[in-house]
């Protein structure tokens, strides 16, 4: 479970054009055609800042409850998903950390008696029984690591999803306002048409900040 990954939050336009039509497409020279960079105007705004921002905080606390299960493997299941539960939660109390930094606390020191006693040549019955116990431990957090690394890919994955969406209906919405405002009947993503003149970007993005 080292060198945890998760999916980079991206944001994957396809449609060439932005939504706004004209009949007969380039047979009417009173047509007025703009281009623009939806995908610059998603990730410059403010909401496709703080979706990023947010995006990191959620991929480094999935890491680390993955990391501390993998550097530290002796957790009891209810150990591990209390540390899962209290790492999760959006505004954990003062009485949540406390107990988060607790149970980790213990976690560490019985890692720490487990290798105290892999180096011990003699045992008694009872180390024994422990050292069983911690191994028993150590193969079922295996399994628990690896069930919890797909589900929280695929939370990041399905909120990933669900804010693209979201960030594509504002942009559009957005470039729709400001074609309508300027007279265009046709805009282009910059990709379909990358030397077109009339850049709309920078006032379609202008415009999506100001949606709150």
């Amino acid at each position: 479970m080292n060198n945890v990954r998760f999916l980079h939050l991206g944001w994957v336009i396809a449609a060439a054009f932005i939504g706004i039509s004209v009949a007969g497409g380039f047979q009417d020279p009173t047509s007025k055609i703009g281009v623009v960079d939806i995908t610059k105007v998603i990730d410059s705004s403010d909401f496709g800042k703080a979706n990023n921002e947010t995006f990191q905080k959620m991929k480094t606390t999935r890491e680390g409850i993955l990391e501390f299960i993998d550097t530290y493997r002796v957790l009891t299941i209810d150990q591990a998903q209390r540390i899962r539960d209290l790492s999760l939660k959006p505004n954990p109390t003062p009485n949540d950390t406390a107990e988060l930094e607790r149970i980790k606390a213990e976690v560490v020191r019985d890692s720490k008696r487990s290798t105290e006693l892999a180096t011990k040549q003699t045992l008694t019955p009872e180390e024994r029984t422990l050292m069983e116990e911690y191994a028993r431990r150590s193969q079922t957090m295996n399994d628990v690591a690896s069930r919890w690394f797909r589900e929280l890919l695929g939370e990041m994955e399905g909120w990933a999803t669900e804010q693209k969406l979201k960030g594509i209906e504002r942009a559009r919405a957005s470039i729709q306002e400001v074609a309508k405002t300027q007279g265009y009947n046709v805009v282009f993503e910059v990709g379909i048409a990358p030397f077109g003149a009339n850049d709309l970007t920078d006032a379609a993005l202008k415009t999506m900040n100001a949606k709150k």
